[in-house]
C-alpha cells in the first residue's frame, strides 16, 4: 500500500466518481440500438443491486444470530423462575439503559414544561434525538410490542448499512473480497450488538453511510438527505458537513455549485427538534443543558485531557468499570491511528473520508472523560476502508480478525444480557 504523499502523482480517489449522463427525453423504438443499450444496462444495475444484496446478507444473518440469541439465551439461563421465561423476560435486555430512554420516547414522547432533571425525572430524554425513536413509533402500528418494534427498526437500519458500507467499498476499490470483508467486519463488530438493540446505532449507520456513498457519487442532493436525516438521529451526524462540502469542492475544483446550498441547509433538521425542544420546554438550549448535566456530565475537554481521566478511571475502577474504561481507550487510540492512517494514505483515500472520520473521532473524545468510544466509532465506516486496505495482501489475516471479533461480540452481548453497562 503506497504511503505519503508524492507530488505528480494522480489520486486514485480523484477518479472514482463516475460520469453522469442525463436520460432519454423522448420515446424509443423497442428494437432500436438506444433501447436495447438501456435494456442492457437496466440487466447490469439489477445484477449488481443482486450482487451487492449477496455481499451483505451473509454478515447481517450472523450478526442477527449473535445479537438475538446470546441475549436472550444468557437471559434465559439467569431467569430466576422455574420453566421457560416469558417474553418480556428475553426482551429486557434489549431495551436496557439508553434502549429504556428509546422505548419510553417512541410510547411517550418527550416531556413538556419546564425541565426537571432530578434523578428518575423524564427530563433527561431531552437528550435524545427523535429520528430513531419516531422510526420506532411509526413501526409500532404494525408490531404492537415496542422492543419489538426497536429490534425490528434496528434490523432494518444495519442491513440497509451493510448494503451501502458495500457499495461504498465497491465504488473506492472495486474489489469485491474487500467489499465482503468490510462488511462482516462491521457486522460482528465487538460492538455490535447494539446494532440488534433499542439503540439509535443501526439507524445512523444506514443514513450516514448512504450519505457518504451518494456524496462519493457526486450526487450531493441525496447525499445532503442523508444526512440530515443522519443529524435527527444522532449528534456525530454533524460530522457529515464538513466532509459533504470538502468533496463538493474537491470534485468541481475549489468552484462552488448549487449542490453546496443542499450540503449547507442540512443543519436546518436537527434545528427542528432544537426549535421543538424551545417550544415544549421554553428553553432553547434544553439538549445542552441535559447534556451537561449530573446524569450525563458530557463537557467538552481536549482529547488528552479525557484519555487522562479515562485512564485514571480504568486504573481505579471498580464493579466492572475498569473493563468499561479500558475498552474506551483500546477504541479510542485504535481510532485515532486509524484516522492518521486514512490521512497517510491520502493517495488512495479520499480526503472527504478522512475528513469525516477524524471529526467524528473528535466529536466523540472532546470530553471531560470518554464515553461510549467503541459505539460511536463502530459507525465511522471509512475505519472499515482502512482495515480491508491493511489486510488486503494478507486475506488469512481477515479471516482471524472476524473470527476474534464474533467471539467478542458474543462476549459483549452476554455482559449486556447481564445488565452491565459495556459501553
Amino acid at each position: 500500500m503506497p504511503g505519503g504523499p508524492d507530488h505528480g502523482v494522480v489520486p486514485s480517489w480523484a477518479t472514482t466518481v463516475p460520469a453522469l449522463s442525463g436520460s432519454a427525453t423522448r420515446a424509443l423504438p423497442i428494437n432500436s440500438p438506444a433501447m436495447a443499450s438501456l435494456l442492457a444496462a437496466a440487466r447490469k444495475g439489477v445484477a449488481r443491486q443482486s450482487g451487492v444484496l449477496r455481499i451483505a446478507l451473509p454478515p447481517f444473518v450472523a450478526s442477527k444470530l449473535i445479537g438475538l440469541l446470546v441475549p436472550m439465551l444468557t437471559a434465559w439461563v439467569r431467569g430466576p423462575g422455574a420453566g421457560l421465561p416469558s417474553g418480556s423476560a428475553l426482551l429486557q435486555p434489549f431495551a436496557l439503559w439508553d434502549g429504556g430512554a428509546f422505548t419510553e420516547i417512541a410510547q411517550h414522547g418527550y416531556p413538556s414544561g419546564p425541565l426537571n432533571l432530578t434523578v428518575g425525572a423524564a427530563g433527561h430524554l431531552w437528550a435524545y434525538f427523535p429520528g430513531y425513536p419516531l422510526l420506532v413509533h411509526m413501526a409500532g402500528f404494525v408490531v404492537p410490542n415496542t422492543i419489538v418494534a426497536g429490534i425490528v427498526v434496528s434490523a432494518i437500519g444495519e442491513l440497509i448499512g451493510l448494503l451501502f458500507l458495500a457499495k461504498l467499498i465497491l465504488l473506492e476499490r472495486g474489489d469485491e473480497a474487500s467489499a465482503r470483508f468490510a462488511c462482516w467486519a462491521l457486522a460482528v463488530f465487538p460492538y455490535a450488538v447494539y446494532l440488534t438493540a433499542v439503540f439509535s446505532e443501526s439507524t445512523f449507520l444506514a443514513a450516514a453511510t448512504a450519505s457518504l456513498y451518494y456524496m462519493r457519487r457526486g450526487k450531493d442532493g441525496r447525499a445532503s438527505i442523508a444526512a440530515a436525516i443522519a443529524m435527527l438521529v444522532r449528534i456525530t451526524g454533524v460530522a457529515l458537513i464538513p466532509a459533504l462540502i470538502v468533496d463538493h469542492l474537491v470534485r468541481r475544483r475549489g468552484r462552488p455549485g448549487r449542490g453546496l446550498i443542499a450540503i449547507l441547509a442540512t443543519p436546518l433538521a436537527p434545528l427542528l427538534f432544537v426549535a421543538y425542544g424551545w417550544l415544549s420546554t421554553g428553553n432553547p438550549l434544553v439538549y445542552l443543558q441535559v447534556e451537561r448535566s449530573a446524569s450525563f456530565n458530557r463537557l467538552f475537554a481536549w482529547p488528552w485531557d479525557g484519555a487522562r481521566a479515562t485512564f485514571q478511571s480504568f486504573v481505579e475502577g471498580f464493579n466492572g468499570n475498569s473493563f468499561v474504561f479500558g475498552m474506551e481507550l483500546l477504541f479510542g487510540v485504535a481510532g485515532l491511528l486509524a484516522v492518521l492512517w486514512l490521512a497517510w494514505h491520502w493517495r488512495t483515500v479520499a480526503p472527504s473520508l478522512t475528513v469525516f472520520a477524524a471529526v467524528a473521532w473528535l466529536m466523540s473524545t472532546s470530553l471531560i472523560y470518554w464515553l461510549s468510544v467503541p459505539r460511536y466509532e463502530m459507525t465511522v465506516v471509512p475505519i472499515y476502508l482502512a482495515l480491508a486496505d491493511v489486510t488486503r495482501r494478507h486475506p488469512q489475516s481477515r479471516t482471524v480478525l472476524i473470527a476474534v471479533s464474533a467471539g467478542w461480540m458474543g462476549f459483549l452481548a452476554t455482559l449486556m444480557a447481564t445488565g452491565q453497562f459495556v459501553a
